[in-house]
């Protein structure tokens, strides 16, 4: 009888150690939030005094908040394309909304969850995450990228009504803000029949809205559904493969569109404008080199009304609804991993493609060599580094570190490259800073790299770049011009010290930073 027992207990123990064993070895979940155009108008960033994002805000305080990260192009599609191949758009040559399968370095190279696919993640993706997405990148696409809803006339979408005409000029969808319960009624034309309602932008149908509670879901709304399915199939099958989901939130993107209950949340009688300093300008150099849309879109909300401060007011307001919308899409993610069996094996990592300039310098959009376009929301959270929830790291980093952090945290092996016309990928993992937020040592450089693309030319060297270290910005234009910030006594990007002798060893010092970046392209 002693015996028996004996042998059960061995048994049970056994089964109890081969279960442990299974466990150690499995490899974690990732889970890749993807904002839009959100720039740091974030609680714990500070970028805006009246943001309210209690949600992102939480995630900092349960991850590791990186106070200093950037964009690596401040525009979408060439953002998405580098983070997603771990490959900087001057290294490809993919500086701007060229289809990345025609890039013959990006189409030869594994994107992250091409790489994880092989290295026996499931890959899934809702919403935005690439432009020119291919379904066999991953194992299974999910909610379609549709923006909006937008207006309409019977026949196609147009501006919304609400929205004055010299803003209205710029187009449909930067040219739209607007609360979900202002239905646009746009009314019959000798060309068009009109029509009132919203209008699904792309896809071609009626949105539905009676209120805010009767209504159609959004993009982002109908993802957090497809997420939650996702989970629960997942959790039924009982899968013993990681997995990888890439979220794309579609907002705070143009057209800036949500629930009343958002806009209510910032009245515009005490909403607070950025800090705009009279003749930034003068001693800037971008007028000179580039031609971007951001001082059309000013100038035209500029002539939009009487004072340039309600124009920019009317504007924000939209602006931060879209944000606080988006951070309670954020909330609902969370809140899905969590109440999940996946939750104590899966990384959480929130990054935005670039920022957003509101403004300042006299610009409004994105795609600036600014503070406001490059700087963007990076946060992780991962389980096994719980004794350093909510610690910050100020040292520069970009969305390029993206690829080789969750390669280095999975414990990814084998090649990016899938032929020899692609590339390695560039980026260092920030694994080390996971580890000790206040480590002063990383193989990674001390600046982060921007570029803006040069219409007038392809090669490397002839493009605009602007590179953030800890304390200092500089940017150096195609046609040679060049700024210089510090921002220990300017935050805001005021004064530009290029000329100032006080600074001369400081701007060398980037100067050969950006170069040896530069040197590292592998372009001919």
């Amino acid at each position: 009888m002693r015996s028996r027992v004996t042998l059960q207990i061995i048994f049970n123990l056994f089964i109890l150690l081969v279960g442990l064993n299974a466990f150690t070895q499995e490899k974690p979940n990732v889970v890749l939030i993807v904002l839009d155009d959100l720039n740091d108008y974030v609680g714990v960033l500070g970028g805006h005094p009246q943001a309210k994002t209690p949600n992102i805000d939480k995630m900092a305080k349960e991850g590791v908040l990186f106070t200093n990260a950037h964009s690596n192009a401040p525009v979408c599609a060439p953002s998405r394309s580098s983070f997603m191949s771990g490959i900087l758009p001057s290294s490809s040559g993919n500086y701007g909304f060229e289809n990345r399968k025609k890039n013959s370095i990006l189409s030869n190279s594994k994107t992250i969850s091409e790489y994880a696919i092989e290295n026996g993640y499931k890959a899934f993706q809702t919403g935005k995450i690439q432009h020119h997405s291919r379904a066999a990148d991953w194992t299974e696409m999910g909610v379609p990228k549709y923006q909006g809803p937008v207006a309409y006339n019977g026949i196609k979408p147009v501006i919304h009504p609400s929205v004055p005409e010299a803003f209205a000029a710029i187009g449909l969808l930067d040219g739209t803000f607007a609360s979900l319960a202002d239905i646009p009624s746009v009314p019959e034309s000798r060309e068009t029949p009109g029509y009132t309602g919203w209008w699904n932008h792309k896809k071609e149908t009626p949105f539905y809205y009676n209120t805010d509670q009767d209504r159609d879901l959004m993009t982002d709304e109908k993802s957090v559904r497809w997420l939650k399915n996702k989970l629960e199939e997942l959790e039924e099958s009982k899968t013993k493969e990681p997995f990888f989901i890439a979220f794309g939130i579609m907002n705070p993107h143009t057209p800036h569109v949500a629930p009343q209950k958002y806009f209510d949340m910032y009245p515009m009688e005490s909403l607070e404008i950025p800090i705009i300093k009279d003749n930034d300008n003068e001693d800037c150099s971008y007028d000179e080199v580039l031609s971007g849309k951001g001082r059309s879109h000013f100038e035209a909300l500029k002539d939009s009304y009487p004072q340039i401060e309600d124009g920019l007011k009317a504007y924000l307001q939209a602006y931060l609804a879209e944000v606080t919308f988006t951070d309670d899409i954020v909330g609902e993610v969370l809140n899905s991993i969590e109440e999940s069996k996946f939750s104590e094996n899966t990384i959480i990592i929130l990054v935005s493609d670039h920022g957003y300039n509101m403004g300042e310098k006299e610009y409004l959009f994105k795609n600036s060599p600014w503070e406001e376009s490059t700087r963007i929301p990076f946060i992780i959270k991962h389980p096994k580094y719980k004794a350093n929830a909510g610690k910050k790291v100020n040292h520069p980093v970009s969305l390029i570190d993206l690829y080789p952090t969750i390669a280095d945290l999975c414990e990814m092996k084998g090649s990016t490259l899938k032929n020899d016309k692609g590339v390695e990928i560039d980026g260092y993992s920030l694994k080390t800073f996971l580890e000790d937020p206040d480590n002063t040592i990383w193989e990674g450089p001390d600046i982060a790299l921007t570029v803006i693309k040069n219409n007038e030319s392809s090669d490397s060297e002839d493009q605009n770049y602007s590179v953030r270290s800890k304390n200092y910005r500089y940017v150096r234009y195609s046609n040679g011009s060049e700024e210089f910030y510090d921002h220990r006594n300017d935050p805001y990007e005021w004064d530009n010290q290029i000329k100032n002798p006080k600074y001369k060893d400081k701007i060398v010092a980037h100067k050969k930073a950006l170069k040896m970046q530069i040197q590292r392209i592998r372009l001919e």
